[in-house]
């Protein structure tokens, strides 16, 4: 009887914060230096502007913005997701730094119960741990394992809240949820908002 094939997610990691994360890379379009961003009138807070990308419009998200995140890095990297068709509003996520690609078996994954309707809303698929430092130091993709934490994004329910109109208010309590859950529980979100 032949053995199973390993399950292996390919996740693009990259840092914001403080924070390790890593995204399904068929999501992720390219990833380009930061630049200049044109405003956008009535564009939400966490929406700084628009840049071009071969003649595309692309709105760049700086959760930056509505959540502290501890200390900035000055060479920032604006990752672009795949749009919904080719109609749809190409969005790019403004981050610290790209790491690479890395193959991860998802044995090593903690999954969330999706069911849990508590959990559901913060674009969290799992977590698992890494170590980025010889993940960098090693030639290829391979899983390396270690002490750092990393988050796994579920990029598509984060695309599509992103999208949707109907969905800009909890977007915001969202992104605290992932990206400094200790803000959230602080509740100074809210007298912030309150303001």
């Amino acid at each position: 009887m032949p053995a199973e094939k390993e399950i292996l997610h390919r996740l693009l990691l990259f840092a914001l914060g403080d924070g390790l994360y890593g995204a399904q890379v068929s999501y992720i379009r390219e990833i380009v230096p930061d630049q200049e961003k044109i405003p956008l009138p009535g564009a939400p807070d966490f929406i700084p502007g628009i840049i071009h990308i071969r003649s595309e419009v692309v709105k760049v998200i700086d959760i930056r913005r509505i959540i502290p995140l501890g200390q900035e890095k000055p060479k920032k990297k604006i990752i672009v997701f795949v749009p919904e068709n080719k109609d749809a509003t190409r969005f790019g996520m403004l981050v610290d730094e790209v790491y690479g690609i890395m193959e991860v078996p998802d044995t090593v994954v903690s999954h969330l119960d999706r069911s849990d309707t508590k959990i559901q809303n913060n674009f969290m698929l799992g977590s698992l741990k890494c170590s980025l430092d010889t993940f960098l130091h090693q030639n290829g993709r391979q899983y390396a394992a270690g002490n750092d934490d990393m988050v796994w994004i579920d990029f598509e329910d984060l695309i599509r809240t992103i999208t949707d109109d109907g969905q800009s208010d909890s977007i915001v309590f969202r992104l605290t949820a992932l990206f400094n859950p200790g803000y959230l529980l602080s509740g100074e979100w809210k007298i912030k908002k309150e303001k």
